[in-house]
């Protein structure tokens, strides 16, 4: 290798490096954001299970923590009767 090409060769390292950081850190924004909301999500849900629900006030903390991450995980939906003919 020739002293000529080592410059240029520093050069493109350093470019594509910097590239390279500046595309990680652009992808993470969203997930920040989406970390963020849920971390919200989880505060209020704690928070109005603590306000609220009577019928849960002998649960523990981490009792009340596991079922507001299960509502924050869009695992608890609305119920749906189903109509039973005799």
């Amino acid at each position: 290798m020739s002293l000529n090409k080592s410059p240029n060769i520093i050069k493109y390292c350093v470019i594509t490096s910097t590239a390279a950081i500046v595309l990680i850190a652009v992808s993470l924004i969203p997930i920040s954001r989406k970390a963020a909301y849920w971390n919200r999500c989880l505060d209020k849900t704690v928070g109005w299970i603590n306000e609220k629900e009577k019928d849960l006030k002998g649960w523990n903390k981490e009792a009340k923590e596991s079922i507001a991450v299960a509502v924050c995980n869009g695992a608890v939906y609305e119920p749906k009767f189903k109509k039973i003919n005799n």
